[in-house]
């Protein structure tokens, strides 16, 4: 059955004003209706990318972007990828006792490995951005937080290095494959590395006068998972649950650092509100909305994402002081947990 996405984005709307008691909590200055819906549809869309997009060896791709396949930088990169997912599951799984499939590593023994790893063009340029953007290599490792490992200048460099890549990463409009393919790039490399929003966060540290404490359960309320959420009167319990809609992630950069302890508990609250929404729809009725979604064209998809989740548009303009790059090297050391390093040659 062919469906229009307004009409899923209507009946998002409909349920949640159906089980949510406290409607009259959303703002449009953190999360509106709207904007709680634009994110289930957006995630709604990346689902089903993952479930259908073609896919293809790496040696396929390196020839589709006129790669030199012979660079071992790709295949080193497909290691370290993978090295970081197995962190992740291992950390997953010592929380909630569960493994995510699709952090797991591709069986491609016996007869498989005549077919060799395959993957999308979404996985495809995640692999070649990890493998062409120094800094991504440096934040995985920490070595952004010392000076020793990465001056100023490098620091700059690095970032500056970045900007370009994302540029060259966001797609044109009228090319509807590659608005759903990069927009999910740029989304995942985002919320994994977080590296914009520690400098929106550094900006709101500046006004407040770098702080020497990182208010770090803010921080993490508004960009991680929660592992567990408690149960309430409309909802039970919650686990492994986030809310990353990058759009607003600016809006809580200055509260995170100038809320009276009140102020920050309403805007949790709504937060956790949030994750718990998306965990009734989504995770209980994946299947079904990426089926309905999967009826639209892809051009009725991408034109949802360009009217509603331009995340485009949210790109920062890197401006760096000395003051800014210490506060940054803080804000990732405190932020991000510790990777075993990886023994790749």
């Amino acid at each position: 059955m062919d469906i229009d996405i307004s009409s899923l984005e209507l009946a998002l709307k409909t349920l949640i004003t159906e089980f949510y008691p406290f409607t009259d909590t959303f703002s449009d200055d953190l999360y509106s209706l709207e904007d709680v819906v634009h994110q289930l549809i957006f995630e709604i869309i990346k689902e089903e990318y993952k479930k259908y997009a073609p896919q293809k060896t790496i040696t396929d791709f390196l020839g589709d972007y006129d790669v030199d396949g012979s660079n071992r930088k790709y295949t080193r990169a497909l290691q370290y990828a993978q090295h970081y997912r197995d962190c992740d599951n291992t950390a997953i799984e010592a929380e909630a006792g569960i493994r995510i499939p699709e952090l797991e590593a591709q069986d491609v023994k016996g007869a498989k490995v005549f077919k060799g790893h395959q993957f999308t063009a979404h996985q495809f340029l995640g692999l070649k951005l990890q493998a062409e953007c120094g800094l991504l290599n440096k934040l995985h490792e920490g070595q952004i937080e010392f000076s020793k490992k990465v001056s100023e200048p490098r620091f700059r460099e690095l970032f500056e290095e970045y900007a370009d890549r994302i540029d060259e990463l966001e797609p044109p409009v009228n090319d509807p494959e590659n608005v759903i393919c990069n927009t999910y790039v740029y989304y995942g490399t985002e919320t994994h590395f977080l590296t914009e929003f520690l400098y929106h966060l550094t900006l709101a540290a500046e006004e407040a006068g770098f702080p020497k404490a990182c208010p770090m359960d803010r921080i993490l309320s508004v960009c991680s998972p929660t592992i567990v959420i408690p149960e309430t009167s409309w909802c039970p319990t919650v686990f492994i649950a986030d809310f990353c809609m990058i759009p607003k992630w600016q809006h809580f950069c200055k509260p995170v650092f100038f809320d009276s302890e009140g102020e920050w508990e309403q805007k949790e609250k709504l937060i956790q509100d949030c994750k718990r929404i998306k965990n009734i729809l989504l995770q209980r009725q994946l299947d079904k909305f990426v089926e309905l979604i999967h009826s639209c064209s892809i051009a009725a998809k991408a034109s949802y994402i360009e009217d509603h989740y331009w995340i485009w548009d949210n790109r920062a303009e890197y401006e760096w002081t000395s003051e800014r790059i210490q506060y940054y090297r803080k804000l990732h050391g405190a932020l991000m947990r510790e990777f075993p390093k990886p023994h790749i040659k």
